[in-house]
Protein backbone atom coordinates (compact mmCIF):
# COMPACT_ATOMS: atom_id res chain seq x y z
CA UNK A 1 0.00 0.00 0.00
CA UNK A 2 1.49 3.35 -1.38
CA UNK A 3 2.27 6.33 1.00
CA UNK A 4 -1.22 8.03 -0.22
CA UNK A 5 -3.62 5.26 0.24
CA UNK A 6 -2.36 5.19 3.68
CA UNK A 7 -3.15 8.98 3.84
CA UNK A 8 -6.61 9.05 2.38
CA UNK A 9 -8.21 7.24 5.27
CA UNK A 10 -6.67 9.49 8.09
CA UNK A 11 -7.40 12.70 5.12
CA UNK A 12 -11.32 11.47 5.01
CA UNK A 13 -11.68 11.28 8.80
CA UNK A 14 -9.69 14.86 9.51
CA UNK A 15 -11.91 16.53 6.99
CA UNK A 16 -15.08 15.12 8.53
CA UNK A 17 -14.08 16.14 12.02
CA UNK A 18 -13.12 19.92 10.91
CA UNK A 19 -16.53 19.77 9.25
CA UNK A 20 -18.37 19.25 11.96
CA UNK A 21 -16.05 21.15 14.03
CA UNK A 22 -17.18 24.08 11.82
CA UNK A 23 -20.88 23.57 11.58
CA UNK A 24 -20.98 23.65 15.28
CA UNK A 25 -19.43 26.81 15.91
CA UNK A 26 -21.34 28.59 12.93
CA UNK A 27 -22.89 31.55 14.41
CA UNK A 28 -25.81 31.23 16.10
CA UNK A 29 -27.70 33.60 14.35
CA UNK A 30 -28.99 31.15 11.73
CA UNK A 31 -32.32 29.39 12.49
CA UNK A 32 -31.78 25.89 11.74
CA UNK A 33 -29.65 23.64 13.79
CA UNK A 34 -26.17 22.35 12.26
CA UNK A 35 -28.28 18.70 11.98
CA UNK A 36 -30.75 20.41 9.73
CA UNK A 37 -29.37 23.11 7.63
CA UNK A 38 -28.83 22.13 3.60
CA UNK A 39 -25.36 22.84 4.28
CA UNK A 40 -22.66 21.97 6.80
CA UNK A 41 -21.54 25.87 6.95
CA UNK A 42 -24.92 27.37 6.46
CA UNK A 43 -25.07 30.65 5.72
CA UNK A 44 -21.57 31.08 7.04
CA UNK A 45 -21.94 34.14 8.88
CA UNK A 46 -24.25 35.63 6.33
CA UNK A 47 -21.64 35.17 3.72
CA UNK A 48 -23.30 32.71 1.28
CA UNK A 49 -26.62 35.07 1.62
CA UNK A 50 -24.20 38.15 0.42
CA UNK A 51 -22.82 36.55 -1.99
CA UNK A 52 -25.94 34.67 -3.62
CA UNK A 53 -27.43 38.36 -3.65
CA UNK A 54 -24.28 39.63 -5.96
CA UNK A 55 -25.18 36.99 -8.13
CA UNK A 56 -22.45 34.31 -6.83
CA UNK A 57 -23.32 30.70 -6.14
CA UNK A 58 -21.37 27.92 -4.93
CA UNK A 59 -21.25 24.32 -3.90
CA UNK A 60 -18.56 23.09 -1.90
CA UNK A 61 -17.97 19.46 -1.22
CA UNK A 62 -15.89 16.13 -0.21
CA UNK A 63 -16.92 12.75 -0.94
CA UNK A 64 -14.86 9.49 0.34
CA UNK A 65 -14.78 6.22 -0.99
CA UNK A 66 -13.83 2.90 0.66
CA UNK A 67 -14.15 -0.11 -2.39
CA UNK A 68 -12.80 -3.27 -2.70
CA UNK A 69 -13.43 -6.49 -4.86
CA UNK A 70 -15.67 -9.49 -2.98
CA UNK A 71 -15.48 -11.95 -5.30
CA UNK A 72 -13.59 -11.71 -9.14
CA UNK A 73 -10.16 -11.84 -10.47
CA UNK A 74 -7.30 -8.80 -10.06
CA UNK A 75 -6.52 -6.99 -6.75
CA UNK A 76 -9.30 -7.46 -4.26
CA UNK A 77 -7.65 -5.04 -1.71
CA UNK A 78 -10.09 -2.22 -0.07
CA UNK A 79 -8.98 1.09 -0.82
CA UNK A 80 -9.80 4.41 0.57
CA UNK A 81 -9.96 7.79 -1.43
CA UNK A 82 -11.78 10.73 -1.96
CA UNK A 83 -12.56 14.33 -3.99
CA UNK A 84 -13.03 17.27 -3.63
CA UNK A 85 -15.30 19.20 -5.60
CA UNK A 86 -15.98 23.36 -5.93
CA UNK A 87 -19.13 24.53 -8.59
CA UNK A 88 -18.98 28.25 -8.88
CA UNK A 89 -21.95 30.32 -10.71
CA UNK A 90 -21.59 33.55 -11.32
CA UNK A 91 -25.07 35.76 -12.30
CA UNK A 92 -24.08 38.52 -14.84
CA UNK A 93 -27.30 40.76 -13.73
CA UNK A 94 -26.85 40.63 -10.36
CA UNK A 95 -22.88 41.39 -10.87
CA UNK A 96 -24.32 44.52 -12.53
CA UNK A 97 -22.74 43.18 -16.13
CA UNK A 98 -24.95 41.86 -18.13
CA UNK A 99 -28.64 40.46 -18.40
CA UNK A 100 -29.45 36.85 -18.80
CA UNK A 101 -25.66 35.78 -18.79
CA UNK A 102 -23.82 33.52 -16.18
CA UNK A 103 -20.29 32.27 -16.12
CA UNK A 104 -19.70 28.75 -14.68
CA UNK A 105 -16.80 26.55 -13.57
CA UNK A 106 -16.20 23.16 -12.29
CA UNK A 107 -13.29 22.70 -10.33
CA UNK A 108 -12.48 18.98 -9.19
CA UNK A 109 -9.34 17.02 -7.43
CA UNK A 110 -9.46 13.46 -6.69
CA UNK A 111 -6.68 11.13 -5.12
CA UNK A 112 -5.37 8.23 -7.01
CA UNK A 113 -6.92 5.12 -5.04
CA UNK A 114 -9.45 3.63 -4.85
CA UNK A 115 -8.83 1.59 -8.14
CA UNK A 116 -11.70 2.53 -10.89
CA UNK A 117 -11.28 -0.84 -12.48
CA UNK A 118 -11.86 -4.21 -10.74
CA UNK A 119 -12.38 -7.86 -11.77
CA UNK A 120 -11.46 -7.38 -15.55
CA UNK A 121 -14.29 -4.90 -16.29
CA UNK A 122 -14.05 -2.60 -19.20
CA UNK A 123 -16.45 0.38 -17.56
CA UNK A 124 -14.72 1.45 -14.27
CA UNK A 125 -16.82 0.58 -11.66
CA UNK A 126 -16.10 3.67 -9.67
CA UNK A 127 -16.60 7.18 -11.97
CA UNK A 128 -15.42 9.53 -9.19
CA UNK A 129 -12.34 7.86 -8.53
CA UNK A 130 -11.68 8.03 -12.36
CA UNK A 131 -12.84 11.68 -13.40
CA UNK A 132 -11.05 13.59 -13.94
CA UNK A 133 -8.68 11.61 -16.48
CA UNK A 134 -4.92 11.66 -16.22
CA UNK A 135 -4.92 14.35 -13.84
CA UNK A 136 -5.05 12.53 -9.59
CA UNK A 137 -4.00 14.64 -7.22
CA UNK A 138 -3.85 18.00 -8.62
CA UNK A 139 -6.73 20.41 -9.49
CA UNK A 140 -8.54 20.72 -12.33
CA UNK A 141 -11.25 23.42 -14.27
CA UNK A 142 -13.14 20.80 -15.92
CA UNK A 143 -15.70 23.41 -16.95
CA UNK A 144 -15.02 26.92 -17.56
CA UNK A 145 -17.66 28.38 -20.06
CA UNK A 146 -20.69 31.41 -20.35
CA UNK A 147 -24.36 30.82 -20.35
CA UNK A 148 -26.64 33.43 -22.30
CA UNK A 149 -30.70 33.21 -21.68
CA UNK A 150 -32.77 34.45 -24.55
CA UNK A 151 -36.29 34.99 -23.08
CA UNK A 152 -37.42 31.97 -20.91
CA UNK A 153 -37.30 29.42 -23.75
CA UNK A 154 -33.64 29.10 -24.89
CA UNK A 155 -30.14 29.17 -23.36
CA UNK A 156 -26.82 29.06 -24.80
CA UNK A 157 -23.55 27.50 -23.57
CA UNK A 158 -20.01 28.09 -24.73
CA UNK A 159 -16.94 27.33 -23.66
CA UNK A 160 -15.39 23.84 -21.44
CA UNK A 161 -18.08 22.00 -20.71
CA UNK A 162 -17.90 18.74 -18.42
CA UNK A 163 -20.08 16.61 -20.33
CA UNK A 164 -20.99 15.24 -16.82
CA UNK A 165 -22.39 17.83 -15.68
CA UNK A 166 -25.54 18.10 -17.98
CA UNK A 167 -26.85 14.53 -16.07
CA UNK A 168 -26.41 16.38 -13.17
CA UNK A 169 -30.21 17.24 -12.50
CA UNK A 170 -31.30 13.89 -14.01
CA UNK A 171 -33.12 11.33 -11.44
CA UNK A 172 -31.60 8.26 -12.39
CA UNK A 173 -28.44 8.74 -14.62
CA UNK A 174 -25.57 11.12 -13.95
CA UNK A 175 -24.02 11.96 -10.53
CA UNK A 176 -20.38 11.82 -11.79
CA UNK A 177 -19.93 8.74 -9.08
CA UNK A 178 -20.40 11.61 -6.08
CA UNK A 179 -24.28 10.69 -6.14
CA UNK A 180 -26.50 8.04 -7.22
CA UNK A 181 -24.77 5.31 -8.78
CA UNK A 182 -20.78 4.10 -8.76
CA UNK A 183 -20.58 2.23 -12.57
CA UNK A 184 -20.28 4.91 -15.09
CA UNK A 185 -22.27 2.55 -17.63
CA UNK A 186 -24.82 4.52 -15.36
CA UNK A 187 -23.36 7.80 -13.71
CA UNK A 188 -22.09 8.50 -17.20
CA UNK A 189 -23.49 6.08 -20.03
CA UNK A 190 -20.32 6.28 -22.31
CA UNK A 191 -21.62 6.33 -26.28
CA UNK A 192 -18.21 6.08 -28.12
CA UNK A 193 -18.58 9.73 -29.39
CA UNK A 194 -18.73 12.53 -26.58
CA UNK A 195 -15.16 12.79 -24.58
CA UNK A 196 -15.94 13.71 -20.75
CA UNK A 197 -15.27 17.34 -21.07
CA UNK A 198 -16.09 19.07 -24.29
CA UNK A 199 -14.88 22.82 -25.98
CA UNK A 200 -17.72 24.14 -28.16
CA UNK A 201 -21.16 25.08 -28.01
CA UNK A 202 -24.63 23.70 -26.72
CA UNK A 203 -28.13 25.39 -27.46
CA UNK A 204 -31.03 24.45 -25.81
CA UNK A 205 -34.84 25.43 -26.47
CA UNK A 206 -38.43 24.75 -24.68
CA UNK A 207 -41.32 24.78 -26.19
CA UNK A 208 -43.73 22.88 -23.95
CA UNK A 209 -44.58 19.77 -23.90
CA UNK A 210 -41.17 19.78 -26.49
CA UNK A 211 -37.48 20.66 -25.38
CA UNK A 212 -34.74 20.80 -28.41
CA UNK A 213 -30.49 20.45 -27.86
CA UNK A 214 -27.87 21.12 -30.34
CA UNK A 215 -24.18 20.40 -29.48
CA UNK A 216 -21.40 21.18 -31.33
CA UNK A 217 -17.88 20.52 -30.24
CA UNK A 218 -14.72 19.37 -30.39
CA UNK A 219 -14.01 15.40 -30.60
CA UNK A 220 -11.34 14.70 -28.30
CA UNK A 221 -11.11 14.82 -24.77
CA UNK A 222 -10.62 18.55 -23.52
CA UNK A 223 -10.50 17.59 -19.45
CA UNK A 224 -6.16 18.78 -19.11
CA UNK A 225 -6.98 21.81 -21.86
CA UNK A 226 -7.37 25.43 -21.41
CA UNK A 227 -6.44 26.04 -25.05
CA UNK A 228 -8.22 27.09 -27.92
CA UNK A 229 -4.84 26.08 -30.57
CA UNK A 230 -5.81 22.76 -32.99
CA UNK A 231 -9.52 23.46 -31.99
CA UNK A 232 -11.77 20.87 -34.42
CA UNK A 233 -8.17 20.25 -36.32
CA UNK A 234 -9.53 16.35 -36.09
CA UNK A 235 -12.80 16.89 -36.90
CA UNK A 236 -16.12 17.69 -35.34
CA UNK A 237 -19.00 16.33 -33.13
CA UNK A 238 -22.30 17.50 -33.52
CA UNK A 239 -25.40 16.36 -31.95
CA UNK A 240 -29.27 16.87 -32.15
CA UNK A 241 -31.62 15.78 -29.21
CA UNK A 242 -35.66 16.13 -28.69
CA UNK A 243 -37.68 15.18 -25.42
CA UNK A 244 -40.92 15.41 -24.92
CA UNK A 245 -42.69 15.52 -21.48
CA UNK A 246 -46.24 14.61 -20.63
CA UNK A 247 -48.12 11.73 -18.52
CA UNK A 248 -49.15 8.13 -18.52
CA UNK A 249 -52.04 7.43 -15.76
CA UNK A 250 -51.32 10.54 -14.30
CA UNK A 251 -47.62 10.67 -13.71
CA UNK A 252 -44.86 12.15 -14.80
CA UNK A 253 -42.70 10.05 -18.61
CA UNK A 254 -41.05 11.65 -20.93
CA UNK A 255 -39.58 9.95 -24.58
CA UNK A 256 -35.96 11.50 -26.19
CA UNK A 257 -34.05 10.59 -28.63
CA UNK A 258 -30.90 11.90 -29.24
CA UNK A 259 -28.20 11.43 -31.96
CA UNK A 260 -24.87 12.10 -32.27
CA UNK A 261 -22.05 12.12 -35.30
CA UNK A 262 -18.19 12.20 -35.20
CA UNK A 263 -16.33 13.42 -38.38
CA UNK A 264 -13.43 12.41 -36.65
CA UNK A 265 -11.22 9.59 -37.73
CA UNK A 266 -10.51 6.68 -35.43
CA UNK A 267 -8.88 2.90 -35.89
CA UNK A 268 -10.55 0.60 -38.47
CA UNK A 269 -10.93 -2.28 -36.45
CA UNK A 270 -10.91 -4.43 -39.91
CA UNK A 271 -7.39 -3.57 -40.84
CA UNK A 272 -6.19 -4.59 -37.07
CA UNK A 273 -3.36 -6.99 -37.97
CA UNK A 274 -3.34 -6.50 -41.97
CA UNK A 275 0.53 -5.18 -42.89
CA UNK A 276 1.03 -1.46 -43.14
CA UNK A 277 1.21 -1.61 -46.91
CA UNK A 278 -2.13 -2.82 -47.00
CA UNK A 279 -3.33 0.95 -46.81
CA UNK A 280 -4.77 3.26 -44.55
CA UNK A 281 -5.59 1.78 -40.95
CA UNK A 282 -8.20 4.47 -40.03
CA UNK A 283 -11.78 4.94 -40.77
CA UNK A 284 -13.86 8.50 -40.65
CA UNK A 285 -17.20 8.93 -38.98
CA UNK A 286 -19.35 7.88 -36.15
CA UNK A 287 -22.51 7.80 -34.55
CA UNK A 288 -24.36 7.03 -31.85
CA UNK A 289 -28.32 7.25 -31.74
CA UNK A 290 -30.00 6.67 -28.33
CA UNK A 291 -33.76 6.64 -27.48
CA UNK A 292 -34.62 6.98 -23.27
CA UNK A 293 -38.03 6.80 -21.69
CA UNK A 294 -39.04 7.27 -17.96
CA UNK A 295 -42.02 6.93 -16.06
CA UNK A 296 -42.69 8.03 -12.57
CA UNK A 297 -43.99 4.78 -10.28
CA UNK A 298 -44.89 6.40 -7.35
CA UNK A 299 -45.15 10.11 -6.68
CA UNK A 300 -44.20 11.61 -3.48
CA UNK A 301 -46.59 13.64 -1.89
CA UNK A 302 -43.94 15.71 -0.07
CA UNK A 303 -41.76 16.37 -3.34
CA UNK A 304 -44.11 17.16 -6.74
CA UNK A 305 -42.50 15.74 -9.65
CA UNK A 306 -40.08 13.45 -8.12
CA UNK A 307 -40.98 10.21 -6.41
CA UNK A 308 -39.64 6.22 -7.79
CA UNK A 309 -39.72 5.89 -11.29
CA UNK A 310 -38.80 3.57 -14.29
CA UNK A 311 -35.98 4.92 -16.34
CA UNK A 312 -35.12 2.51 -20.11
CA UNK A 313 -32.09 3.87 -22.13
CA UNK A 314 -31.12 2.06 -25.51
CA UNK A 315 -28.74 2.93 -28.25
CA UNK A 316 -27.11 1.69 -31.41
CA UNK A 317 -24.08 2.86 -32.92
CA UNK A 318 -21.56 2.07 -35.84
CA UNK A 319 -19.05 -0.22 -34.31
CA UNK A 320 -16.69 1.04 -36.57
CA UNK A 321 -14.56 3.00 -35.30
CA UNK A 322 -16.90 3.43 -32.65
CA UNK A 323 -15.62 0.85 -29.89
CA UNK A 324 -19.85 0.37 -29.19
CA UNK A 325 -22.01 -1.64 -31.06
CA UNK A 326 -25.45 -1.26 -29.48
CA UNK A 327 -26.15 -1.13 -25.67
CA UNK A 328 -29.43 -1.17 -23.03
CA UNK A 329 -29.35 0.58 -19.77
CA UNK A 330 -32.41 0.27 -17.87
CA UNK A 331 -33.43 0.32 -14.18
CA UNK A 332 -35.67 2.03 -10.85
CA UNK A 333 -34.73 4.29 -8.43
CA UNK A 334 -35.77 7.49 -6.88
CA UNK A 335 -36.08 8.83 -3.61
CA UNK A 336 -38.51 7.82 -0.98
CA UNK A 337 -38.38 4.12 -0.87
CA UNK A 338 -39.17 4.14 3.25
CA UNK A 339 -41.84 6.14 4.72
CA UNK A 340 -40.14 9.61 6.11
CA UNK A 341 -37.06 9.28 4.67
CA UNK A 342 -37.61 11.73 1.30
CA UNK A 343 -34.29 12.82 1.71
CA UNK A 344 -32.56 9.08 0.89
CA UNK A 345 -32.11 7.37 -2.52
CA UNK A 346 -31.73 4.90 -4.00
CA UNK A 347 -31.58 2.65 -7.57
CA UNK A 348 -31.20 -0.53 -8.68
CA UNK A 349 -29.80 -0.82 -12.25
CA UNK A 350 -28.42 -3.30 -14.94
CA UNK A 351 -26.40 -2.58 -18.05
CA UNK A 352 -25.31 -4.43 -21.33
CA UNK A 353 -22.62 -3.44 -23.90
CA UNK A 354 -22.60 -4.84 -27.31
CA UNK A 355 -19.09 -3.94 -28.39
CA UNK A 356 -18.07 -3.89 -31.72
CA UNK A 357 -18.14 -7.15 -33.42
CA UNK A 358 -14.92 -6.36 -35.80
CA UNK A 359 -12.92 -5.49 -33.02
CA UNK A 360 -14.33 -8.75 -30.88
CA UNK A 361 -12.89 -10.35 -34.05
CA UNK A 362 -9.52 -8.97 -34.39
CA UNK A 363 -8.87 -9.56 -29.77
CA UNK A 364 -10.10 -12.88 -29.72
CA UNK A 365 -7.38 -14.56 -31.17
CA UNK A 366 -5.40 -13.61 -28.84
CA UNK A 367 -7.46 -12.34 -25.77
CA UNK A 368 -11.24 -13.38 -25.30
CA UNK A 369 -12.86 -10.49 -25.41
CA UNK A 370 -16.49 -10.45 -24.38
CA UNK A 371 -20.00 -8.14 -24.15
CA UNK A 372 -20.61 -6.86 -21.09
CA UNK A 373 -23.21 -6.64 -18.54
CA UNK A 374 -23.87 -5.88 -14.96
CA UNK A 375 -26.11 -4.83 -12.08
CA UNK A 376 -25.78 -2.45 -9.21
CA UNK A 377 -27.38 -1.62 -6.63
CA UNK A 378 -27.11 1.33 -4.04
CA UNK A 379 -28.75 3.27 -1.34
CA UNK A 380 -27.70 6.57 -0.37
CA UNK A 381 -28.59 7.30 3.22
CA UNK A 382 -28.95 11.58 4.25
CA UNK A 383 -27.74 11.53 7.86
CA UNK A 384 -28.52 14.93 7.94
CA UNK A 385 -29.03 17.39 4.48
CA UNK A 386 -25.36 17.89 3.85
CA UNK A 387 -23.88 14.57 5.33
CA UNK A 388 -24.68 11.40 3.15
CA UNK A 389 -23.97 7.66 3.42
CA UNK A 390 -24.17 5.09 0.47
CA UNK A 391 -23.27 1.74 0.42
CA UNK A 392 -23.06 0.24 -2.90
CA UNK A 393 -22.81 -3.66 -4.64
CA UNK A 394 -22.22 -4.19 -8.29
CA UNK A 395 -22.29 -7.80 -9.66
CA UNK A 396 -20.35 -7.58 -13.07
CA UNK A 397 -19.81 -9.92 -16.45
CA UNK A 398 -16.98 -8.13 -17.29
CA UNK A 399 -16.09 -7.37 -21.13
CA UNK A 400 -12.62 -9.99 -20.12
CA UNK A 401 -13.70 -13.28 -20.73
CA UNK A 402 -11.26 -14.68 -18.79
CA UNK A 403 -11.88 -13.20 -15.78
CA UNK A 404 -14.45 -14.63 -13.74
CA UNK A 405 -17.85 -12.34 -13.01
CA UNK A 406 -16.69 -10.05 -9.76
CA UNK A 407 -18.42 -8.60 -7.04
CA UNK A 408 -17.79 -5.42 -6.12
CA UNK A 409 -18.93 -3.69 -3.13
CA UNK A 410 -18.21 -0.05 -1.35
CA UNK A 411 -19.12 2.57 0.53
CA UNK A 412 -19.29 6.39 0.16
CA UNK A 413 -19.79 9.30 2.34
CA UNK A 414 -19.94 12.94 1.12
CA UNK A 415 -20.57 16.22 2.88
CA UNK A 416 -21.26 19.30 1.65
CA UNK A 417 -19.94 22.83 2.77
Amino acid sequence: MSSIERKWPWFSIGVFLLATFLGLTATAEENSSVWNRKTLGGDWGGMRTSLEENGIRYNLSYTGFYQGLFEGDGNDDWRFGGRVDLLLDVDTGKLGLWNGGGIHTRIEYRGDSPMAFRGGALWPVNTGALFPIGAANEFVASSLYLSQRTGEESNVMIGKINALDLLSSHPFFGGSGTDRFWNMAFAAPPSGVVPPVIIGGILSHSTAPYSFTIMVFDPNDQTTNYSLDHLFSDGVNVSFGVNRSGSIAGRQSSIGVTATYSSAEGIDYSKLGLPASSGTTTKKGSYNIAVELSHLLIENTQKPGKGIGLYLKGAIADGNPNPVQWSFIGGIGGIGLFPGRIEDSFGIGYYYYNFSNKLQNVIRPLVKFDDEQGIEVFYDFAATPWFHIALDLQYIDPASGDNQNALVGGLRTKIVF
